[in-house]
């Protein structure tokens, strides 16, 4: 009788990620494939050209699944590659924000992450295209959350604590609000903005539900304007992002779309999955429905 062919799979690990730097993950790996029985490459990541290493280590080693370990910046880096592709893409979580693999409902603890993504089912996921060049596969955002992830980068912090930080900063800080226009084809409007986030999710990696009524596989992102506010908006604002209420709040406005132009009055910082992308005032964005092959485990944003 003829064995089964051993699972392929490719593991893209950034060393420099999160607050799990230095750790030994080749070990783990390899006592989890002795277990599980599948073969494995490993690369880790170095900031020069990884994209194209990885994409030729991919077509010599071909493997069935590309797993990154990282944050949503890793992930967003690695699944780039694959848009279009049948490659299986996993995540790991290893960042200091972990936001799709929170939306997957993929655990923290390494050991079961990884057990899910070599034995778990995978379904397609959209992908959405700004500017016709960066892919978003989680949240990407302007205004307070991009200076907060901004200075985050700039001191060097790491983990939860570190956002925490930088977000007591951030309230305490005069607000600074800015217009913009927004055109989804069928609805064109000017608003006053404290934030606009781009969203394919529904949650930040804190479990704050920005966008409840995000799914990573309808066809459609979301647009979440938070409105200025009064002072005291922020207390609400915490609590209906975890009560999953945020979308039906005076100061904020959805838009549901697959295709939308933004545009700022002046330039500000924007993030994409986690990193700042630079300054900008112009976003032409669509959706690419089920553009990649991803890991979950039972998550209501992706439906099967």
């Amino acid at each position: 009788m003829n064995k089964k062919p051993k699972q392929k799979v490719l593991f893209v690990i950034n060393p420099k990620s999160g607050s799990r730097q230095n750790t030994d993950y080749t070990k783990k790996i390899e006592q989890f494939a002795g277990e599980e029985l599948f073969e494995f490459e490993i690369y880790r990541t170095t900031g020069e050209n990884d994209g194209e290493q990885i994409q030729k280590l991919t077509k010599n080693y071909q493997p069935e699944k590309v797993i990154a370990i990282g944050g949503d910046g890793t992930f967003n880096m690695v699944a780039a590659e694959f848009i279009g592709s049948k490659i299986k893409v996993g995540i790991v979580p290893g960042g200091s924000a972990n936001g799709l693999a929170y939306n997957l409902n993929i655990p923290a603890r390494f050991e079961e992450a990884l057990k899910i993504n070599i034995q778990g089912a995978f379904k397609p996921m959209d992908v959405i295209r700004i500017n016709n060049k960066h892919y978003c596969f989680h949240l990407s955002d302007i205004g307070i959350n991009a200076r907060i992830i901004k200075r985050f980068e700039r001191e060097n912090t790491r983990g939860m604590l570190g956002y925490g930080k930088q977000l007591f900063k951030e309230l305490f800080s005069p607000k600074s609000f800015f217009s913009c226009t927004i055109n989804t084809g069928s609805k064109k409007k000017k608003l006053k903005a404290e934030m606009i986030v781009i969203a394919n999710a529904q949650s930040y990696g804190t479990g704050v539900k920005i966008n409840p009524q995000g799914n990573l596989n309808d066809g459609k992102f979301e647009v979440v304007i938070i409105k200025p506010y009064p002072w005291w908006f922020v207390f609400t604002f915490i609590f209906a992002g975890f009560t999953g209420s945020l979308h039906r709040m005076e100061y904020v406005k959805v838009f549901r779309a697959e295709k939308a132009q933004i545009l700022l009055n002046k330039y500000h910082d924007f993030h994409i999955d986690g990193e700042i992308i630079g300054k900008t005032k112009h976003l032409d964005i669509e959706i690419i429905p089920h553009a990649l092959h991803v890991i979950h485990r039972n998550t209501t944003t992706l439906s099967v």
